[in-house]
């Protein structure tokens, strides 16, 4: 494999929420992103990439000067957006985190050097599909349940008493899990904070989830907060097909089971209700009680209103510097024209 053309031009509409700020090949799914997979499996190959969208393009070429910008040659693979649609993601998880386990083969020796027996905690199928980090610290009274598939914990993750967690799962370095109950089908990127009810759903680095409230086969991006009690519908109640809607486009997933899909640096208050279906764009802020449809990007409050974008970016730096995380000078100049573009120029 001599070079690859990762093409994001023409990516469906649908994952443009969650695609404003990061690009698919950066989405860490069970610990590695579509880069580092490429990297492990092709070290030698050149890995060009493209967008419709020059600013954005510009954005994921500086965040990784390894990659090439497209030029018109022959490439030996093209891989698209469109193989990376939320509800299709979540009925794969199972074969993502198998290939995980092949790819990175220290997880075989994390598994054998964590004391199991002795922990306080409980382990429901096979031992031997429960895969710990040796720096992972589990409290007592933890169950994890591996009869319907493997659990990979990464390094420095914490899972505190009375949390029960059932593969196929994965949670990401220096997440930490609070009496939370994780139904299977579940990735959880890194420095995440995670409690209450959690189902077949895809959570991207540094969200938080982690008080009561329910969080079914949705995705979740990068900077998401979901206040306490904040719930998603993940099934209508004619058990009908989900549509996902944007202002100008709908998307049918196929499924019945589809929650809510949260753009990056969206924030859902204290209470609030999400409807099946429900998409929030990009660094909006929702208050109200029940939420459904499209949410416009960096909405405030409720529909129709903005977020400011000074506020936005403060909050933001804010935010992100609790995770001493700075958003570095090329991201801001991003935001700031991306802002322009999706509101001020229309």
């Amino acid at each position: 494999m001599k070079s690859i053309l990762i093409d994001e031009r023409n990516r469906p509409k649908i994952l443009d929420p969650i695609s404003r700020f990061h690009s698919f090949l950066e989405w860490n799914l069970g610990g590695m992103n579509l880069l580092d997979k490429l990297r492990f499996k092709y070290p030698s190959a050149n890995i060009y990439y493209t967008a419709d969208d020059p600013g954005f393009t510009r954005l994921v070429l500086q965040r990784h000067p390894d990659l090439l910008p497209f030029k018109e040659i022959s490439y030996d693979e093209t891989i698209l957006a469109e193989s990376y649609l939320p509800w299709e993601l979540q009925r794969v998880v199972t074969s993502i985190i198998e290939e995980i386990l092949s790819l990175n083969k220290d997880w075989k020796k994390y598994r054998k050097n964590y004391k199991i027996k002795g922990s306080g905690f409980h382990i429901v199928g096979k031992e031997k599909h429960l895969y710990l980090h040796p720096s992972v610290t589990v409290y007592p009274g933890v169950v994890f349940d591996t009869s319907t598939g493997p659990i990979l914990v990464d390094e420095g993750a914490k899972i505190s008493s009375f949390s029960f967690l059932e593969g196929p799962l994965y949670i990401g370095k220096s997440s930490q899990i609070d009496n939370a109950r994780i139904a299977g089908g579940s990735l959880i990127g890194k420095n995440c904070r995670i409690g209450g009810e959690v189902e077949n759903s895809i959570i991207l680095d540094y969200a938080n989830k982690h008080h009561e409230g329910f969080l079914g086969h949705s995705f979740v991006s990068s900077w998401v907060n979901l206040g306490a009690l904040a719930t998603t519908s993940d099934l209508k109640n004619n058990y009908g097909i989900v549509k996902l809607k944007l202002s100008d486009s709908e998307t049918n997933t196929g499924t019945i089971k589809f929650g809510s899909v949260l753009g990056p640096f969206a924030k859902i208050a204290i209470g609030v209700m999400l409807n099946t279906g429900s998409v929030v764009d990009i660094g909006s802020n929702l208050l109200d009680a029940r939420v459904s449809g499209y949410q416009h990007p960096f909405t405030w409050i409720s529909a129709g209103k903005h977020y400011q974008l000074e506020s936005f970016l403060a909050d933001t730096k804010k935010i992100m510097a609790r995770r001493s995380v700075d958003l570095l000078d090329f991201e801001e100049d991003y935001l700031r024209n991306l802002y322009s573009n999706l509101l001020e120029g229309k």
